[in-house]
């Protein structure tokens, strides 16, 4: 009786205090060591004071905005948030100018909690919904991550791997991605294709590369281009100017 009184205790106080910061972003809900991750750029901040300065450079210097909460759901250890981030575009964000432009996007939270604090958080932002709002269409946005899989190929099959791949991308078998292009080379002592898709977050990448590649039809489509292919590898590049 008393170790459920206990774990019901230490669950209400954890969605107590996620509440409460949910509405304030007070880092006194935070622990002294907790660790934010932004899932879509990779940047992370860590400890109440830089955290702090993320929260308020995001939603009093990039927007004027606040995150209304719209589904939660909280256990002793952990929760999830699903929020809309609800307000004005008011300083520079990804190169784009403060626009005044009122802006409404989804954003998705993952909570790891300790003692009814906050001790690391995962921050997935919708940052197609967000760029289209701020006048910017899908096919115009600026690529943050590039993937270059890159494949040289066997001697005489350059003809026969292109072809393949001409009839993947007929088939609808590759990644619909506006940014998408495939490379040959121009000069060197080998022949490569090479196929480079832009994106602007990790989390796109993570789901671009592993959906498609699942399907029954892309799978028998690989096996005969594999034969074709004396080595392969992927990059993934990521802008920092």
């Amino acid at each position: 009786m008393e170790e459920t009184m206990l774990r019901s205790e230490a669950l209400t106080l954890a969605q107590k205090n996620l509440l409460d910061y949910f509405q304030t972003h007070d880092v006194k809900y935070l622990a002294d060591d907790a660790v934010f991750r932004n899932m879509n750029t990779g940047e992370t901040y860590k400890g109440r004071a830089e955290i702090g300065a993320m929260l308020h450079f995001f939603y009093h210097v990039l927007f004027e905005a606040k995150a209304e909460l719209v589904n939660y759901a909280v256990t002793e250890e952990k929760a999830v948030a699903e929020a809309r981030v609800k307000g004005k575009h008011t300083g520079n964000y990804n190169g784009i100018a403060a626009t005044g432009k009122e802006v409404d996007f989804p954003l998705c939270l993952t909570y790891y909690l300790k003692d009814g604090l906050i001790q690391e958080a995962h921050i997935y932002t919708s940052t197609d919904v967000l760029m289209q709002q701020l006048g910017v269409s899908a096919s115009k946005q600026k690529a943050t991550y590039l993937v270059r899989d890159i494949f040289h190929l066997k001697f005489g099959q350059f003809k026969t791997a292109k072809a393949l791949l001409q009839e993947a991308m007929d088939k609808g078998l590759m990644p619909d991605n506006a940014q998408a292009r495939v490379f040959s080379d121009f000069t060197g002592d080998a022949y490569r294709l090479i196929f480079e898709e832009g994106f602007n977050s990790l989390t796109d990448c993570e789901a671009a590369l592993t959906g498609g590649m699942k399907a029954e039809e892309w799978q028998a489509w690989y096996e005969q281009f594999k034969p074709l292919v004396e080595r392969s590898h992927r990059e993934i590049l990521k802008q920092v100017i």
